[in-house]
């Protein structure tokens, strides 16, 4: 009899799973029963890593177990997730935190500066004159210093489109009491919570990661209740790390996560704090699901992550590259020792796509590489991936991962499959972004075991 790994009527967001969504995410019951299966206490190296780690999904698993946890992403959102969902914090103290938040925002919305504001934003919006919105965003931005607010670079990140000027205002006024709270594992908290509420007030579709805007009929009617929704998210994810903190209180593991590229391990490039803790077979157990290999169209994790980061203060630059930094983002060119690949690649006509698909196996392979010397021997590593469709040929990518690290030292132990019910990445999408093709997206999971000998 075949393992059920699909998990069809589990809960998907007890404790801190459930403080914000994430494209693609792992759901926390494979990660648990990967854990059970697969971590061995008897050997070596004792930390559980995820490479790929996303918003945090094995690290609070691994915390429930009470196992030390290392987890990288190079998105700075997927990081402040998995730091805030991973840290415990007493609920009472997050309660009378945000009681004085918001009483605090109460009093400051009665100001009559924030609605000369948001006529002011409702104009930058009307204009079709470049130097009049620059010069009226001057007069938002001096209003703003005035009352100990900051506001966004709404001019170049095309704000205005994605937010309603009061939604704006709003938000405004919730990230300036934010940046007053002092503990700096609190304000980690609050964020997600304000993070959520981003989502929830914008204009984008909530059906989908990638960044299309409702219906011109929805978005005229589109008048969110900013503050409510801060309020209800901030009081639920309160429950939650209630059910979280009872779980793990009188547990030692603690889980480090750090911005970082799994393909910089055990080089220079790769942060000195990583490199204390995350040693030569010093992992146990790896679990992880890199991304599928297609971010720039259908698991858009700099997209999604997008307008979050442009509101918590982080560089333009910095947030419009993390597609162009994950997997395969940059071309490559490097012999691929993937037979399965390269008979695939032979086959497809577009040479861009081929490149691209190359490019993404070759990083990782980079990372396979540096998972390898990390991994303890006789420890075990588990891929949870989806093989997704190129120019309409699917590509293996669970064998191919088998192919690649076999050389390596990792042998395949075995591969489960799963059915995803749980998806937000529509069942057909137009993956070759030609317009009204639709070829189908990642329904199934293939979770690759591999052990190092």
């Amino acid at each position: 009899m075949s393992e059920d790994w699909d998990f069809v009527k589990a809960k998907i967001d007890y404790m801190s799973h459930g403080f914000h969504i994430y494209p693609a995410r792992m759901i926390p019951q494979v990660a648990e029963k990967l854990i059970s299966k697969f971590y061995d206490p008897k050997l070596e190296g004792k930390l559980i890593l995820d490479p790929f780690c996303g918003s945090g999904t094995v690290l609070v698993e691994a915390l429930l177990k009470n196992i030390d946890a290392v987890g990288i992403d190079l998105n700075p959102l997927a990081v402040l997730l998995a730091k805030a969902k991973t840290t415990p914090i007493e609920p009472n103290r997050l309660y009378t935190t945000f009681i004085k938040l918001w009483n605090d925002i109460k009093k400051d919305v009665l100001k009559e500066d924030w609605i000369k504001i948001e006529k002011l934003l409702v104009k930058i919006n009307k204009s079709k004159n470049n130097k009049e919105k620059t010069r009226i965003f001057e007069e938002v931005e001096n209003i703003c210093k005035n009352l100990g607010a900051e506001i966004p670079d709404i001019l170049n990140t095309n704000l205005l489109y994605w937010f309603k000027p009061t939604t704006i205002k709003d938000l405004i006024i919730i990230k300036k009491h934010l940046s007053k709270i002092q503990d700096d594992e609190e304000r980690c908290f609050f964020n997600v919570c304000f993070s959520a509420t981003i989502r929830a007030v914008s204009g984008t579709r909530k059906d989908e990661f990638k960044l299309y805007r409702i219906p011109e009929k929805e978005w005229e009617k589109f008048a969110p209740m900013t503050f409510d929704i801060f309020k209800n998210k901030t009081l639920d994810n309160i429950s939650k790390m209630a059910e979280f903190y009872n779980a793990v209180k009188n547990n030692k593991a603690r889980a480090y996560i750090f911005k970082a590229d799994t393909r910089n391990l055990f080089s220079e490039k790769s942060p000195a704090e990583l490199a204390k803790i995350l040693k030569e077979n010093s992992v146990n157990l790896i679990v992880t699901s890199p991304p599928y290999g297609d971010s720039h169209t259908t698991v858009a994790y700099g997209q999604f992550s997008r307008y979050s980061l442009v509101w918590l203060g982080y560089e333009k630059k910095d947030i419009w590259k993390i597609d162009k930094e994950s997997l395969g983002g940059i071309e490559k060119d490097d012999k691929i020792e993937s037979e399965t690949l390269n008979s695939i690649l032979k086959k497809i006509e577009n040479k861009s796509r081929v490149r691209e698909v190359k490019s993404f196996f070759i990083d990782l392979g980079i990372c396979l590489e540096k998972l390898s010397k990390a991994l303890t021997p006789n420890g075990h590593a588990c891929f949870v991936l989806g093989n997704r469709t190129v120019c309409g040929y699917r590509i293996p990518t669970d064998k191919i991962l088998v192919e690649l690290s076999k050389p390596l030292g990792l042998i395949h132990v075995e591969t489960y499959y799963r059915n995803i019910p749980y998806k937000r990445i529509p069942w057909k999408g137009s993956p070759t972004n030609i317009s009204g093709q639709k070829v189908e997206t990642i329904s199934k999971e293939s979770i690759v075991i591999l052990k190092k000998v």
